[in-house]
């Protein structure tokens, strides 16, 4: 047996029920991820996972015989772009599902096109507020599997609070513009705050294009009131990198929190030995001890001479969810329109309950997920080390 047609606990699928007539064939589910532009490794990394998933499971014998085939399309880290790919897997394609896009201000013009054609989406990485639940459009057909901010900024805040009790605190912000840099903001103003830690600063950065020069003008403004920790949120790692870089050679002495997007791999040594020490609140820790995660990490890096990091580890999962969703529907049954099959995918999405590498995962009545949160801290060499876990609390 090959090593991809090793037994998969984590896609694992009952073989109970299903209709009298023979599923389908093949069913086609779209990818929408981001392999240009500034997200492009995290799209890529994202879409590895898919893919690997995807083919475990058909050497498998797919789901009660039916294959999935993966659609991928480039979101091209544009929300314009991220909105028309929709429509056109949707539209043309014909999937019965979407993973995806890759960042949350794609999200927003993307996922109401979907929830308007009637088809589920699962968010494998949008951590910004108002993605599934109470949202500013119509998003009864849009769930999500990757942890929002509003869980993983204050558990990482908390700890730093409690842990480190500090009495000043700097905010440090991507332009306007960036969604994810918004809502992580906001929720480690308000954490801070209700820890009875004094924000001093809270400093917006202008675009990348502005050069090191403002970069180092405005780290500069945000450590004048030598606060004893500093939080800097942006959802392009790069620009993150930069940022913390410059914190070093201002030789800031405190505590250093980071959002969402440094739970990514570091793309080379330099940004790397940048980030050292840096924590952040993350929805997967590659260490975790679930048999799901190990089988991942493990064959990942066989296939791929590559270690994941937690934007693979969610859409990796994506697709496991996704196949339990089209088996406890019963999507893949034989005589149903594409209508039909994706009503199926969403009823089904409802009833998934299965253990990922991220840990157990169920759906709340919001389409939202409640799991574990870990506190990671780069450890300069591309990978992190655990400090905490928070279920639920830190």
């Amino acid at each position: 047996m090959s090593l991809l047609g090793t037994c998969l606990a984590v896609l694992a699928l009952a073989g109970c029920g299903g209709s009298d007539a023979a599923p389908a064939e093949r069913l086609r589910a779209g990818a929408l991820v981001a392999l240009s532009g500034d997200a492009a490794p995290i799209g890529r990394a994202q879409e590895r996972a898919m893919r690997l998933a995807v083919e475990e499971l058909n050497e498998r014998g797919g789901i009660h015989g039916t294959q999935l085939q993966l659609l991928v399309a480039d979101s091209g880290t544009d929300p314009a772009r991220a909105e028309s790919e929709m429509r056109r897997l949707i539209a043309d394609e014909e999937v019965v599902a979407v993973l995806g896009p890759t960042l949350s201000v794609e999200a927003v013009r993307a996922d109401p096109v979907a929830d308007g054609l009637r088809t589920p989406v699962l968010a494998v990485s949008n951590t910004a507020e108002r993605i599934v639940g109470d949202c500013a459009y119509d998003c009864d057909w849009i769930w999500r599997n990757s942890v929002g901010a509003d869980r993983t900024v204050a558990a990482n805040v908390a700890y730093a609070t409690s842990s480190g009790r500090p009495a000043t605190a700097a905010l440090l912000t991507a332009g306007p513009g960036d969604l994810l840099a918004a809502t992580e903001a906001r929720v480690a103003a308000a954490t801070f705050d209700a820890a009875g830690v004094e924000v001093v600063s809270e400093v917006t950065l202008r675009e990348p294009t502005s050069g090191e020069p403002a970069i180092a003008a405005e780290v500069a403004n945000a450590l004048r009131g030598r606060p004893d920790v500093l939080f800097v949120t942006a959802s392009d790692l790069v620009l993150a990198t930069e940022v913390f870089a410059e914190v070093r050679r201002q030789r800031f002495a405190g505590r250093l929190l980071g959002g969402d997007i440094l739970n990514g791999a570091s793309e080379t040594p330099a940004a790397a030995a940048a980030l050292r020490g840096v924590r952040s609140g993350a929805a997967w820790f590659a260490g975790n001890d679930f048999p799901a995660n190990a089988h991942f990490v493990r064959v990942f890096r066989a296939v791929y001479d590559v270690a994941p990091d937690q934007f693979a580890a969610q859409a990796y999962s994506g697709v496991a969810i996704l196949a339990q969703a089209i088996e406890r529907g019963d999507a893949n049954g034989g005589e149903l329109s594409l209508g039909d099959r994706r009503a199926a995918v969403q009823d089904g999405l409802g009833e998934v309950a299965l253990t990922t590498p991220l840990g157990p995962f169920r759906f709340t009545r919001d389409h939202d997920v409640d799991q574990i949160v870990w506190i990671i801290e780069a450890n300069g060499d591309g990978g992190h080390d655990l400090v905490q876990f928070c279920d639920p609390d830190c």
